[in-house]
């Protein structure tokens, strides 16, 4: 809390526009203030790469950013414990851990930048059966061990289902099919589509690249019912039962645990509710940016990395303006964005404008912005960054 005229500001999680943020504050420290930052995990994967380390473009290590040098930067202190639930009302953040199985941590302002969970976590089998793609940092290291289990087994050919056929799960489904050729272990990937369908929000060229991409991979689109358990055999469906050796889980964001569990305003899907200007609705000196925030009055804002980098700014201005006591800026989100999908195989998909294109070329553009977007933290910790993994 605020002691001798310092203000405490506590950013909890290290999402895309909190690393942004602590970039920020590095360079130009707000007088007065004292900056506290909650992870439960030492690194911040940028989800952006997680394609590529999937098809085997990149080691895990490079798609990740280290808190801790961003952190000592910008003069903060970093508490590595998992965040539980917040009292915006008593401004407390109650952590993981600490004497009697709890603690707690006081602030004046404070930012939620926790990311999002995923849906259908609670069907029966899937926690067990399943490797859910979310938490982003968790879901890479399980799929390394679960493909050198398959490697291992002496198969002649691999089955998978990829449950999601939104931009994760297509990104998924290319990206795994073309780690799991390299290896050898010839691939069969199926994506199930869900009531969903294939990539909802995305256009009809780009839903006809997808499928005649998939097609050339020998890659099934298959219309299903939402998948309703998994098991050891594979994923099922209301429809029939699915055959698989690996079940990857991409069925779309859902709301944090943080999120769900605080008495914080919630929008019909769990996440929490803030106004254009990130702010929490009801909650004087509370922000919310990243997938763990719904903006009101534009639900069309898909979970996307580039609405969170895009947020960052505006957090960052807002979170100064507080401490200032100035109005708070706007967030306006662009409905027309860049998208770059990682199609494995060094190919990737770009749609701008309604237009659509495949091939060599998107790929090394992802690339280049990717490991730029990376880099600047790594250089940022004073040291080189890793060697090309290809």
């Amino acid at each position: 809390m605020t002691t001798n005229d310092t203000t405490h500001v506590v950013l909890v999680g290290a999402g895309h526009a909190h690393v942004l943020v602590l970039e920020s504050w590095a360079a130009n420290p707000p007088m007065n203030t004292r900056l506290t930052v909650v992870v439960d995990r030492p690194e911040s994967t940028y989800s952006g790469m997680v394609p590529g380390f999937v098809a085997g473009d990149y080691r895990l290590a490079q798609t990740s950013i280290a808190v801790a040098p961003l952190a000592r930067r910008a003069g903060a202190e970093l508490v590595l414990r998992r965040a539980q639930r917040i009292d915006p009302d008593q401004r407390i953040l109650h952590l993981e851990g600490g004497l009697g199985g709890g603690a707690h941590l006081a602030y004046d302002i404070a930012s939620l930048d926790v990311g999002s969970s995923i849906r259908g976590l609670d069907l029966p089998g899937v926690r067990e059966h399943a490797l859910a793609t979310r938490p982003i940092g968790e879901f890479a290291a399980r799929l390394d061990r679960r493909i050198e289990e398959l490697a291992r087994s002496g198969r002649a050919g691999v089955r998978v289902a990829v449950v999601g056929a939104g931009a994760a799960g297509v990104e998924i489904a290319f990206t795994l099919h073309a780690r799991l050729e390299h290896a050898g272990l010839r691939p069969v990937v199926v994506v199930a589509c869900g009531a969903g369908g294939l990539l909802p929000g995305f256009n009809s060229r780009v839903r006809r690249l997808v499928s005649r991409e998939a097609a050339a991979r020998s890659i099934t689109i298959s219309a299903t019912t939402d998948a309703s358990f998994a098991d050891e055999r594979g994923v099922g469906f209301a429809t029939g039962h699915l055959r698989a050796d690996l079940v990857v889980w991409a069925t779309g964001a859902a709301a944090p645990d943080l999120i769900a569990n605080s008495p914080l305003p919630h929008d019909p899907r769990g996440f929490v509710r803030v106004a254009s200007t990130l702010a929490v609705r009801g909650h004087r000196g509370l922000f919310a940016a990243g997938d763990c925030a719904a903006i009101e009055g534009k639900a069309w804002v898909p979970k996307s990395g580039v609405h969170a980098v895009r947020a960052a700014p505006v957090l960052d201005a807002n979170l100064r303006a507080t401490l200032a006591g100035s109005p708070l800026r706007e967030f306006r989100p662009q409905r027309d964005f860049l998208s770059l999908l990682n199609l494995g195989g060094r190919r990737a998909l770009a749609t701008k404008w309604g237009l659509a294109a495949a091939g060599r070329l998107p790929w090394i553009w992802k690339d280049r912005i990717d490991r730029a977007f990376v880099d600047r933290f790594r250089d940022a910790e004073g040291s080189p960054a890793p060697a090309d993994a290809r």
